[in-house]
């Protein structure tokens, strides 16, 4: 039986979409000695869906301001610098974060249009899966086997809260065609991932879709809307941000990591792009909802 295009397309999403980052918890934010709580500007590597209760919040984000009113769903994507303001009240968040990937790297989010207040009856159900998530992720376990189980279930309720964002959200305009072109650029893609940390040149990357330079170049900008320098030295900082948040290595071990033998160089890089030097980003990460 002949397969159909869009069944393989299906079935190449299937088996290369991925939760690929995820946090949960209910934080309360407030005032400190007098003052209502106020953010500098923020940007985390992972994408943030919470319902807000208590409130109401005020959120600039995209050049816009916004209110978020109790029990409202907040969506803020990742890599997004925002700021959160108290207005009159304590809130409290109840909040997921992740990112999924398909073809290994690219962030799924990334081909849709995500409204970032949605009405309570969304946020209702954020809440509830929210609710759903933490009670699995700190259940007392007995069994050091039951490990597995546990994070098979978070995952199938996460590909739920997938489905929820997807179901009030629009696709970009040639967002679907641009899965086409994300296949084709998937060994490119992979190279650059795993390479993060040496030199990469045009000529390699051109090399593994055996095409010219120019050629090579013209393609992955219609593709990407950004040269394949760009988007590695996107990549290069998306990776330092999820490792400053997630793990313990030291600035120059990341810096090394993203491609950097020293770490000044890197650290004034990063601080232009994010307002914010590397332990600083860091120290905001730890601090995040607290």
């Amino acid at each position: 039986m002949q397969v159909s295009p869009d069944a393989f397309r299906l079935v190449h999403l299937l088996t290369t979409l991925r939760l690929s980052e995820f946090e949960c918890g209910t934080s309360t934010l407030g005032t400190y000695r007098g003052k209502s709580y106020y953010t500098s500007i923020r940007v985390q590597p992972w994408a943030l869906l919470t319902q807000i209760t208590e409130g109401p919040l005020q959120i600039t984000l995209a050049h816009e301001t916004f209110i978020v009113n109790p029990g409202q769903a907040l969506y803020i994507p990742a890599n997004q610098p925002y700021t959160l303001q108290l207005i009159d009240r304590d809130i409290v968040s109840h909040w997921l974060n992740f990112n999924f990937t398909v073809f290994e790297h690219f962030p799924l989010l990334e081909l849709l249009d995500v409204p970032f207040v949605s009405p309570v009856s969304v946020g209702n159900e954020v809440r509830r899966l929210q609710t759903q998530i933490n009670e699995v992720v700190h259940a007392e376990r007995s069994d050091p086997g039951e490990l597995l189980r546990t994070a098979s279930l978070v995952k199938q309720l996460m590909y739920v809260v997938l489905e929820l964002v997807m179901s009030f959200s629009r696709y970009k305009s040639g967002g679907i065609e641009k899965i086409s072109k994300l296949q084709r650029f998937q060994p490119v893609l992979d190279y650059i991932e795993s390479h993060l940390n040496e030199k990469i040149t045009i000529p390699q990357l051109a090399g593994l879709m055996f095409i010219s330079t120019s050629h090579f170049h013209k393609e992955f900008q219609e593709a990407f809307g950004v040269s394949p320098l760009q988007y590695i030295q996107s990549q290069r900082y998306k990776k330092a941000q999820s490792l400053l948040a997630t793990s313990d290595l030291t600035i120059h071990e990341i810096a090394n990591r993203v491609g950097y033998e020293q770490p000044f160089p890197f650290n004034r890089f990063f601080k232009s792009l994010y307002g914010a030097s590397p332990g600083h980003y860091r120290k905001m990460m730890i601090e995040r909802f607290n």
